[in-house]
């Protein structure tokens, strides 16, 4: 197996913004005025990568700038919604859209504490992924794990990519190394996709773009 970024997968994503949150709410209505958003509802709407990272450096660049210089000492004084925003844009380089929700919760607070220390804690749900399968197996690897997704059903020899839901993706190679045993040499080589998708894509069930070499 190659060595292999899991922050590069995420294509889009989904976070919330809370309204009685000063912040939060100041960029919702950022996000309104200054960018081409896609409308999903009242409460939801839909903004490129390049768009978020520009209101967020045009509108909140001192405060990037300033938890970046003081670090974690003032964490639970200073890092917002804007900082983990930021972070995400520059991380995740495949990114292209996030999804916002607002929600109207006046009781939510995403403060928690750990160790006595008061900690912000920043949550979002992938909604599509991309899966290249050579960027995490080898030339030599390659073809064994393609004829394995061939065979549950989720690639197809005449065409290297599909689309497929996380958890049908996860069931497939269960059942497949279900047969076969973990210790199976070919069937083990799959266990490595279950790994990625047991982080956070399952739980969540993201889309999947598979693509592949043949």
């Amino acid at each position: 197996m190659e060595q292999f970024d899991l922050s590069l997968m995420p294509t889009a994503v989904d976070v919330t913004l809370y309204k009685y949150n000063y912040i939060d709410n100041k960029l919702w209505t950022q996000l309104h005025n200054q960018t081409e958003f896609i409308q999903i509802s009242d409460e939801s709407v839909m903004v490129s990568t390049s768009q978020l990272k520009a209101v967020l450096e045009t509108n909140y660049l001192s405060i990037i700038n300033k938890i970046k210089t003081v670090g974690s000492d003032v964490i639970h004084k200073e890092i917002n919604s804007v900082f983990f925003l930021y972070q995400m844009c520059l991380e995740m380089e495949n990114l292209q859209y996030i999804k916002f929700n607002l929600n109207m919760d006046k009781s939510y607070s995403r403060m928690i504490e750990i160790d006595n220390k008061k900690i912000l804690q920043f949550s979002f749900k992938v909604i599509t992924a991309t899966l290249r399968l050579f960027d995490l197996y080898t030339e030599d690897e390659l073809p064994r794990v393609n004829k394995i997704l061939e065979k549950i059903g989720v690639l197809h020899p005449e065409r290297p990519y599909n689309r497929v839901f996380a958890a049908e993706l996860s069931d497939g190679i269960d059942m497949y190394v279900g047969l076969h045993g973990e210790d199976d040499h070919e069937s083990g080589i799959v266990l490595d996709i279950l790994d990625i998708l047991e982080a956070k894509l399952e739980p969540e069930n993201a889309l999947i773009l598979i693509i592949t070499d043949y």
